[in-house]
């Protein structure tokens, strides 16, 4: 009789803490949490605890717009951090990785998911990507609730000042500001929001002293960035950059001219040009057409992209690595294999263009009047000429990464990689294409978004795809340890300069060495982007 109530009284117990279980998650995600500028509630979301929309910095607006980002303020009561704060300015465009519907100048705020549990956890802190022009840290795409719930980590995600309000260069700027510094303000926006984090997460569950900065595309780059400042010295770990490489910076001079014409289109010049930049709406600093003003800032080397300053950072990021001079930490990098495919998949005659003119686009982008290009990429390879033009435009795009590898690995632990899979609707046309990683990094295999949706095959999700599983799983790893291995996964190697081995991510999971076509077609791209950035080298 004994045993039968001891069953009783355990079934009792067990069946009770089914039924209150959720309740008591949501009672621990909504009790008030400390922060440097005060208390903030957030609420259970997808099996972790959310907090969204916190301001890291000062609002970045009046007599603050295009200065160095200066501690939040503190605020009154509880902020309940339910919502993710508005976008930074921008216009969007179809590349985007999500919808942006609400901006505003003052954007400067974060996001945390934690595990609905107590702990100590590894802290992997997003920056996302939008060619330093567009997207915002609440995109479905980028929802770390997945991934903080399944693999026990605390994802950080931030919105930070894009286009001319982050990236303007001007003298007028450098010579107001105690550091001479300019054209940095969106990567000073991070480093306040990673030095946020130092100061605050440890009341969220993370580990400030285990800290992973990861990115895509411009946030790749961004990892970079910090991984090169000496502003960001302790700020950070480990680092994942994305389909981003370290790639040359624009110098702070052809920065001006940049600045001096954008100025010029919003209405400012002259000795007041700063009050009259501080005064015009934010909406005065859109371009008129995102890609239009992309290519020309990409063609001139001086775009809204980080500045070399001397301040935020002191050399060329690929020198720097090549020099020691870094913030040396574990880094897995890597690009999708068909990279280019997400830009030329939106112009409708690309299977139309002839030899003749690819081989024009080809002299445009590399510079190289003599069509050395083609000496590695042959027309008779491919199906049609634009199929050469992505291949030799994808390789163009991850030819720095190769170069940052081989520096990378001299003195730290480095992983490569090349996502490959392409189980998509139209996977001839778009291929294993840029950002296609994204989803399978956070669990979220089929976002709410006009991109993904046209490209993903509806009902797949993260459980029926074992690579999404071990993406996770590698990216949870290395955040844990600064090694992706662990049980149950493929074994991912570390990058040297003698094996040169890299990851192939598809649904078999293989290693294999670079080959030496791969190899001599990114190093002639990487001469030519040292021809474009520092014409010395020539």
């Amino acid at each position: 009789m004994k045993n039968i109530w001891t069953a009783l009284l355990l079934t009792i117990i067990i069946f009770s803490s089914l039924l209150v279980g959720p309740a008591r998650a949501d009672d621990q995600c909504s009790q008030p949490v400390s922060t440097t500028e005060g208390q903030v509630r957030g609420k259970a979301a997808g099996g972790s605890c959310s907090w969204k929309g916190i301001p890291y910095a000062a609002p970045p607006v009046g007599e603050l717009r295009l200065r160095a980002t200066q501690p939040a303020k503190a605020h009154q009561g509880i902020l309940d951090a339910y919502e993710f704060g508005p976008g930074c300015p921008q216009k969007t465009s179809g590349f985007s990785g999500g919808e942006v519907s609400n901006t505003n100048e003052d954007c400067l705020t974060l996001n945390i998911w934690s595990p609905q549990k107590p702990g100590k956890y590894p802290v992997m802190f997003w920056i996302h990507g939008g060619a330093f022009a567009m997207g915002a840290s609440s995109f479905e795409l980028y929802d770390g609730a997945r991934l903080s719930g399944l693999k026990d980590v605390v994802v950080v995600s931030i919105n930070y000042r894009l286009g001319a309000l982050g990236f303007l260069a001007l003298p007028e700027l450098a010579a107001e500001d105690p550091h001479g510094s300019t054209g940095n303000y969106g990567i000073l926006d991070q480093i306040q929001a990673l030095k946020w984090v130092q100061q605050n997460i440890s009341q969220f569950g993370g580990d400030p002293d285990n800290v992973t900065i990861f990115g895509q595309s411009a946030g790749g780059m961004s990892v970079c960035s910090l991984l090169v400042s000496p502003l960001a010295k302790g700020l950070f770990q480990k680092a994942i950059p994305m389909s981003g490489a370290c790639d040359y910076i624009a110098e702070k001079e052809k920065g001006y001219d940049y600045g001096k014409k954008t100025a010029k289109k919003a209405g400012c010049k002259g000795k007041d040009i700063l009050a009259c930049l501080r005064k015009k709406p934010a909406d005065a600093f859109l371009p008129k057409n995102v890609a239009t003003d992309f290519v020309s800032g990409f063609m001139s080397g001086a775009g809204f992209m980080p500045k070399l300053d001397g301040y935020v950072f002191t050399c060329q990021p690929i020198e720097c690595i090549e020099q020691g001079k870094y913030n040396q930490a574990p880094v897995m990098m890597g690009f999708t294999r068909d990279e280019i495919k997400f830009f030329t998949a939106a112009v409708p005659v690309m299977n139309l263009l002839s030899r003749s003119v690819v081989k024009k686009v080809l002299r445009v982008i590399t510079g190289d009047p003599g069509d050395e290009v083609l000496k590695f990429y042959y027309f008779a390879d491919y199906k049609h000429p634009a199929d050469l033009l992505n291949a030799a435009g994808t390789d163009y795009f991850s030819a720095n990464g190769f170069a940052d590898v081989e520096a990378l690995s001299k003195r730290t632990p480095v992983y490569f990689y090349r996502f490959d899979w392409d189980d998509i609707k139209n996977p001839e046309k778009y291929g294993a294409f840029h950002g296609l990683d994204i989803p399978f990094v956070f669990g979220n295999i089929n976002p709410e978004s006009r991109l993904f949706k046209k490209m993903m095959v509806p009902g797949m999700d993260a459980e029926k795809i074992p690579l999404a599983k071990y993406l996770m799983s590698y990216y949870a790893d290395f955040a844990k340890t600064g090694d992706p291995n662990g049980a149950g996964l493929p074994v991912w190697p570390k990058y040297s300069v003698e094996k040169k081995e890299r990851i192939y991510l598809d649904n078999e999971v293989t290693v294999a060495p670079l080959t030496q076509k791969e190899i001599d077609r990114y190093q002639y791209f990487n001469k030519q982007n040292q021809s474009k950035y520092s014409p010395e080298k020539k």
